[in-house]
C-alpha cells in the first residue's frame, strides 16, 4: 500500500533533520498504538515507506548503511507477531541528525 503519493515527489526537498523527525513520528505513533494491532502495523507501514524515500534520497548515502539497518529493525517489529515499544529506535534515528536532535531537547537550531 502507498501512504504517501504526493510526498514522495517532495520527499527530497526536506531536509535531513525533518526527514527523521517524520519517520520518528510515525514510529511513536506505532509505539503509541501497541494495543491496537492494524494501526500498530499502519504506523510501521508509513515508517517503512518513508524510509524508503530517505534511502532513495541521494543525500542519505552519507548515512545509507544506518538507514538501512533502521529499516531492517522496523521491518523486525511489523513482522514480529507483539507490538513492540519504538523510543529506543526513534532516539537512535534523531541521533544521526545534529539539528533533529537539537530540535527534540528545544535548541535552537
Amino acid at each position: 500500500m502507498i501512504w504517501h503519493p504526493e510526498l514522495e515527489k517532495r520527499w527530497s526537498s526536506f531536509p535531513e533533520h525533518q526527514q527523521i523527525l517524520m519517520i520518528c513520528n510515525e514510529l511513536n505513533r506505532a509505539g503509541n498504538l501497541q494495543s491496537d494491532p492494524k494501526e500498530y502495523k499502519n504506523a510501521l507501514e508509513r515508517a517503512l515507506e518513508l524510509m524508503d524515500f530517505t534511502i532513495d534520497d541521494p543525500r542519505s548515502k552519507t548515512r545509507l548503511r544506518e538507514f538501512l539497518r533502521a529499516r531492517q529493525l522496523v521491518a523486525g517489529l511489523y513482522l514480529d507477531v507483539e507490538p513492540h515499544q519504538t523510543k529506543t529506535l526513534q532516539k537512535t534515528l534523531i541521533q544521526l541528525s545534529p539539528a533533529a536532535w537539537k530540535m527534540m531537547q528545544g535548541m535552537e537550531v
